[in-house]
Formats: structure tokens, C-alpha cells, sequence
């Protein structure tokens, strides 16, 4: 078997393999993961001298889990407790200030 064909039995194998797996994640976590997994696959396809195309095709799985991965993250929200708390505040001053004061994570 020549390198070429074991670039596409190999490691396009396991490109598939990994999608496929996680195509239809919701958690983070498992985002995540598949990203450092494509980034571990194309290292080891770069080291063991893959076809471009197959360089090519693991570098854009990457690129598109990675978008993803950010596109998806947890909007950070103020929780209620942190509005009414500069609520609050706000009789002793502004309340935009007494907001951006406020501890975001409580």
C-alpha cells in the first residue's frame, strides 16, 4: 500500500470517523474535545508526510469545528439578584454606574 492510499484509508478514515462521532454535540465540552482531536489528527497527518488534499480536508474540519466552538459558547447573562442589587444602589447614584459596578458573576 502506498503512503498516498494510506493517507486516505488512515487518516481521512479517522476524519470521518471523528465528525462523525460528534456531529450533532451539544455539550462544550465534547466541542471541545473534537477541535483538540482534529489538531492531534492533522499534526500526526503533517508528520507522517499526508497529500495536501488530505492536509486540506483535516485543517478545514478543524477550521469549522473550531468556528463552531465559538459560535456556540454561553452568552454571559447578569443574573436577577445583580440587576436588583444596583437597582439598589441606584437611589445613592446612577444606575448605569451602580450596574457596571455590579458583580456580574453573583
Amino acid at each position: 500500500m502506498s503512503t498516498n492510499q494510506f493517507d486516505r484509508c488512515g487518516f481521512e478514515d479517522e476524519l470521518a470517523a471523528l465528525i462523525a462521532q460528534n456531529q450533532s454535540s451539544d455539550v462544550q465540552d465534547e466541542r471541545q474535545a473534537l477541535f483538540e482531536a482534529l489538531s492531534d489528527l492533522e499534526d500526526r497527518a503533517k508528520a507522517g508526510a499526508a497529500s495536501m488534499s488530505t492536509l486540506r480536508k483535516i485543517a478545514e474540519g478543524r477550521f469549522l469545528v473550531g468556528i463552531l466552538r465559538d459560535a456556540v459558547r454561553p452568552v454571559p447573562v447578569v443574573s436577577l439578584r445583580t440587576v436588583l442589587r444596583a437597582r439598589g444602589r441606584a437611589g445613592r447614584g446612577s444606575g448605569a454606574r451602580a450596574l457596571a459596578a455590579a458583580d456580574l458573576d453573583a
